[in-house]
């Protein structure tokens, strides 16, 4: 068992924390449709920064396939086709970042665009998904996911007034489709090694777990409440990483 988590590079006591972070992401993605990685990679950078982005990527791949195959019937592939397209330069300054710069760097990259996403969600700011803020959206969207696998909350905000099937089966296969495509791109760029393939795997319970849990509660869930307390917790994390690092 020594072995096995000095391989991991955490301690069973990082790993136990890790998997709960999961979980409670993982809770919320499943009842209100995003805050998975809002809700996870603060903590994680916390434990090891090595957990960001390839294996919480790997992580991510199994939830969003699960919710995808439940909600993709109400996607709207217009408005993605648009978003797909803006993807392109933003998973290259973002392959670009995480090759080039120091894991410092990167921390506090993700603190500060951790603390945007944040402020924007909560301000008036009246989003549509229309081609005006899908494309820029979805070239902020890939940069985010490359460098910190957080890539839902720029689709979330564009998607964030229209009806709930839409939301949810729109954010399931952007997630999905995505995850698929960043994978890839870490394999590319040699990044998706044996260690990184093992903790992502060993983070699966989490979501496992998280989405037992969502099951039953989801009926009582404010999604709006939800909304909140996700941004919010977000925003002290993030906050967290800056003074680590700083």
């Amino acid at each position: 068992m020594q072995e096995f988590h000095s391989w991991l590079g955490i301690t069973s006591i990082e790993l136990l924390i890790a998997l709960c972070a999961i979980t409670a992401g993982a809770l919320i993605q499943s009842a209100a449709g995003f805050g998975f990685a809002l809700i996870s990679a603060p903590i994680l950078i916390l434990i090891d920064p090595g957990l960001i982005p390839v294996p919480l990527t790997i992580t991510a791949l199994l939830l969003t396939a699960l919710l995808w195959r439940k909600n993709h019937a109400h996607t709207d592939w217009r408005g993605l086709r648009w978003i797909y397209i803006g993807n392109l330069p933003g998973y290259l300054l973002g392959a670009a970042a995480l090759l080039l710069l120091p894991i410092r760097e990167m921390a506090l990259l993700f603190g500060l665009l951790t603390l945007t996403v944040v402020v924007l969600s909560l301000s008036h700011l009246h989003l549509r998904p229309i081609r005006r803020w899908l494309l820029p959206m979805g070239t902020a969207s890939s940069f985010m996911g490359i460098t910190m696998a957080m890539n839902g909350p720029p689709i979330a905000l564009v998607y964030q007034h229209a009806k709930g099937a839409t939301v949810r089966g729109s954010l399931a296969s952007y997630f999905f489709t995505s995850n698929l495509v960043m994978i890839g791109l870490f394999a590319l760029m040699g990044k998706l090694d044996g260690r990184a393939l093992g903790q992502g795997l060993a983070l699966f319970p989490g979501v496992v777990a998280g989405m037992a849990l969502a099951g039953p509660l989801s009926r009582w869930i404010d999604a709006g409440r939800v909304r909140h307390a996700v941004l919010w917790i977000s925003a002290l994390s993030a906050l967290a990483v800056l003074v680590k690092y700083l």
